[in-house]
């Protein structure tokens, strides 16, 4: 069988931006903080007086207990579970039937290798020509609670306008920015996740990796849709994070075993290319990306919020980060650590003299420790925005939990636990793993001793395009989202050639962090934006009648 694109490890576009950097640049420590980089990737070294600032996982129980609850044989899992209900929606009332369960991926032997759980959305009347979106979350070993009860689902958990979640405990309202109106949902956990399972406790491994799970959620959409005969539906795949990559391997590994032509992709916040996500100490073009981010998290403390706002006061930023910032860096650690650093603690409200000191080389785990360190605060990398008391105000780096990932982590988990089981009706005493961290350490990004260099998804993209000039994307993006900065993304799209006839790359970006949904607005935002890709795709799947 022809070899999976998507297995590249280190892809041609990802291998071609190692000559970007025009001068090294002096090592900063700080950047190898692993909190930097997305879930998922293979953690780093860190500074001596961060060791143990590794996010704990809220369950504490021992570690024997932990183990035996988190591999509980598929077996013990409970039977498929169909409900139904109703929700408003722009004044209008809407029926749809809820079916929690697992599909079995065939394995040797004619044995099942896994249990992958699901909750799928299907609007009645069932109508088979309908949009279908099959959603996922990032990590990876991340379950799709995320998305589920924060972002598309008919359900959600209650939050502020600001997007941090109300609780505990948490509470579950009513979602208007539902997408069941536009699409029938499909909310799947890959194995080690939520309620998924492998059949054999020693196999879970197996299925952690860019290869492996491409290959098994590949297996997952094409079963669903032949078990559910929604074979002629237009199918949507939509991610977050490592999802959004992970939604652009399936559509290209859907397409080449001629399962299905996906006919859209919808990214939140996407790992593209770790390469610029965690590029090298000495490559200015890490530095650069990052720095608007940075900017939009000062321009929210003064009080400019909003979608509009922010596009319009960040373009100097923007500007300054490719094109100065970029010169003056690769004029020098100390030369360009001097002319830099005046207009880098203007934009992003540091001290000049923190500024100065590390050569206008801004890393976030720096930025968030230092931006509030007069009140004691700590910014969460997740949402610069969103602040919490620092744990250990006296340390050089933080150590802490993160205020949105390590706060919310038992809000999700208790919320979805509850949902399931009284709402949807799919009871079990299985652990839920909103977060499985065993899984993003030993994730296989496709690198060898041989074959070495950083998972990429770009090119992948490109193809799907290619082979489907039909095909729509839209990336969606947070301002204020640290973990994978919203310039990276119009970088590394505006490198790809044109490609004639085939539909553009929409770019979108939100006021917000890595999780943009979870402000009411710009989740409604979202959803507004990607109507139209349904609208095209259930026009083009209409056909004349007898």
């Amino acid at each position: 069988m022809e070899p999976n694109c998507v297995t590249k490890p280190s892809s041609r576009f990802a291998r071609s931006l190692q000559h970007v950097a025009v001068l090294a640049l002096i090592a900063c420590p700080a950047l190898a903080l692993a909190q930097e980089l997305p879930p998922g990737h293979p953690p780093v070294s860190q500074p001596a007086d961060a060791q143990g600032s590794e996010a704990k996982p809220a369950d504490t129980k021992p570690a024997d207990a932990k183990q035996a609850e988190a591999k509980l044989p598929s077996s013990l899992l409970p039977p498929t579970s169909t409900t139904h209900d109703s929700i408003t929606i722009a004044g209008e009332n809407l029926s749809y039937t809820a079916e929690a369960g697992t599909i079995p991926l065939p394995g040797a032997d004619g044995k099942p290798a896994a249990e992958i759980f699901y909750v799928a959305y299907t609007r009645d009347p069932l109508n088979t020509k309908r949009p279908i979106t099959f959603v996922f979350n990032g990590g990876p070993g991340a379950a799709a609670a995320y998305l589920h009860l924060g972002g598309i689902g008919p359900r959600a958990v209650a939050t502020t306008d600001k997007g941090e979640l109300i609780g505990p405990p948490p509470r579950l309202v009513d979602n208007p920015s539902t997408w069941l109106d536009m699409t029938d949902l499909v909310f799947v956990d890959p194995v080690g996740t939520g309620y998924s399972r492998a059949s054999e406790t020693k196999d879970e491994e197996k299925f952690w990796g860019v290869v492996q799970d491409t290959d098994a959620l590949t297996d997952f959409v094409r079963l669903y849709l032949v078990k559910q005969a929604r074979m002629l539906s237009p199918v949507f795949l939509m991610g977050e994070s490592y999802g959004g990559f992970r939604a652009a391997s399936l559509a290209r590994a859907l397409q080449k075993s001629g399962a299905n032509s996906p006919s859209g992709i919808v990214m939140i916040s996407p790992v593209l290319e770790f390469s610029l996500l965690n590029g090298e100490d000495y490559d200015p073009l890490s530095w650069a990306l990052g720095l608007p981010s940075l900017a939009a998290v000062n321009l929210e403390s003064k009080g400019v919020t909003g979608r509009e706002a922010l596009g319009t006061a960040l373009k100097e930023a923007e500007h300054y980060a490719l094109s100065d910032y970029l010169v003056e860096l690769a004029s020098g650690a100390e030369a360009g650590g001097k002319a830099a650093s005046g207009t880098v603690a203007r934009l992003t409200g540091l001290p000049e003299e923190v500024v100065e000191r590390h050569q206008a080389r801004i890393p976030p785990s720096l930025f968030i420790k230092e931006f509030d360190r007069t009140d004691a605060q700590v910014l969460s990398r997740y949402d610069g925005s969103v602040s919490g008391p620092d744990p250990n105000p006296a340390s050089s780096w933080p150590n802490g939990p993160d205020p949105v990932l390590d706060a919310t982590v038992p809000l999700w988990t208790a919320a979805f636990v509850q949902y399931a089981g009284s709402e949807l009706g799919y009871k079990t005493d299985a652990a839920y793993r909103l977060l499985n961290r065993d899984a993003r350490n030993k994730w296989d990004f496709g690198t060898s001793p041989t074959h070495q260099g950083y998972a990429g998804i770009i090119d992948e993209v490109q193809e799907a395009r290619a082979a489907n000039p039909s095909l729509q994307v839209l990336i969606a993006s947070g301002y204020t989202d640290l973990i994978t900065p919203y310039l990276a993304t119009t970088f590394l799209v505006g490198q790809l050639p044109a490609l004639p006839r085939a539909t553009p790359i929409r770019i979108e970006t939100y006021a917000g962090g890595h999780m943009l949904y979870l402000r009411p607005e710009s989740r409604e935002g979202l959803k507004q934006d990607v109507k139209g890709m349904y609208e095209r795709a259930l026009k083009a799947a209409s056909w004349p009648e007898g």
